[in-house]
């Protein structure tokens, strides 16, 4: 009856985001800083949890949700050594992926609350942004810990509910001018993590999240990156994301 409901679950999910991906279009032309801007911030903070990896051949990566490797063109975690999964709800998402990532990445039609990966087969989980999809965030979490391997290291990156810009996006998520998202509070993630039997490595709050008339000309004079990686509590009124970085003891 459980595998009923989870799956019954999964298909009418996978639906909704199907329909989000026939209606969801990006014009990366026009906002090519911005994508410039969120790419370099993404690529830090992968390469952060790159960083607390001893041994960084033939890694196994997870990357979940595709949106953004279909929708907005963004692949660059290919990059890294070692063999790259991919896995997301929608099946029509999977396939844009799929046609823009090639053969490099494998990628798995599920949900994050229960994969088809055996456990402790993963080094590395860059989870940006897909546990705000879920209901209750420590079911994805459990499974994390689950297949993540001893030492293994996660990387979750949720909505900060606490941004200064949370409440017009949670409003444009309202009137379906916004993919549709969970807000979960920091602390939820911090201790749904620690009580999984996940180490707490580290977390704080990047990506200003701000009109663009200030946000660019921070970007122009070289503040922004500092900014963005800098832990001053003003600045982080106005960051959009939380980060947890976590490891499997």
């Amino acid at each position: 009856m459980v595998d009923e409901t989870m799956a019954k679950y999964q298909y009418n999910t996978g639906l909704l985001w199907d329909r989000w991906s026939e209606r969801k279009h990006y014009n990366r032309s026009h906002l090519e800083l911005y994508y410039r801007i969120r790419e370099r911030n993404l690529r830090w903070l992968t390469s952060l949890t790159l960083s607390f990896v001893s041994d960084k051949r033939d890694l196994k990566i997870l990357k979940t949700d595709l949106w953004n490797e279909a929708k907005k063109d963004e692949s660059f975690f290919l990059d890294t050594c070692g063999l790259t999964f991919g896995i997301d709800i929608s099946g029509e998402i999977c396939n844009q992926a799929k046609s823009g990532c090639g053969e490099e990445l494998f990628i798995v039609n599920g949900s994050i609350e229960s994969m088809p990966f055996v456990s402790d087969s993963h080094d590395l989980i860059w989870d940006i942004s897909t546990i705000d999809h879920c209901k209750y965030p420590e079911k994805a979490i459990r499974e994390y810990h689950r297949i993540l391997k001893p030492n293994g290291i996660l990387l979750l990156v949720a909505e900060n509910p606490f941004c200064l810009s949370y409440p017009v996006t949670k409003i444009q998520s309202f009137f379906k001018y916004h993919v549709p998202f969970k807000g979960f509070s920091p602390s939820r993630i911090i201790r749904a993590c620690r009580r999984t039997g996940l180490e707490v490595i580290d977390h704080f709050k990047t990506n200003v999240h701000l009109p663009t008339f200030i946000v660019y000309p921070l970007e122009r004079r070289g503040f922004l990156e500092g900014i963005n990686r800098g832990r001053n509590v003003l600045w982080s009124l106005c960051k959009k994301y939380f980060v947890t970085l976590s490891r499997k003891i």
